[in-house]
């Protein structure tokens, strides 16, 4: 089953410009080196540019998982360690007439 994935991230002001560089690369990354990812969007919120949402979709939760275990995955997440002040993650069901639910 798809999974969709999001994360709502926020960093510390005084990275904001670094970190977009870093995730928008780190997405390019992932897009080209992970068969199994699907899509990989970034967006900033418009009037708090600390804030920044990833939206993923993945082929399935074994995708994800080698997602998480991959080496661009987890130098990411040592790359941003002290700039992310604060992370929310959720996987979501897809409802209605093509959803499951």
């Amino acid at each position: 089953m798809t999974i969709f994935h999001t994360a709502h991230l926020r960093v510390r002001p005084d990275i904001v410009e670094s970190f977009r560089e870093r995730v928008l690369r780190h997405a390019r990354t992932c897009l080209a080196t992970e068969p199994g990812c699907h899509q990989f969007d970034i967006h900033q919120e418009t009037s708090d540019p600390t804030l920044f949402l990833l939206i993923e979709i993945y082929a399935d939760g074994d995708a994800l998982k080698t997602h998480r275990a991959s080496p661009t995955y987890l130098q990411w997440r040592e790359d941003t360690k002290d700039w992310i002040v604060d992370r929310t993650w959720w996987i979501w069901s897809k409802m209605g007439p093509n959803g499951t639910k």
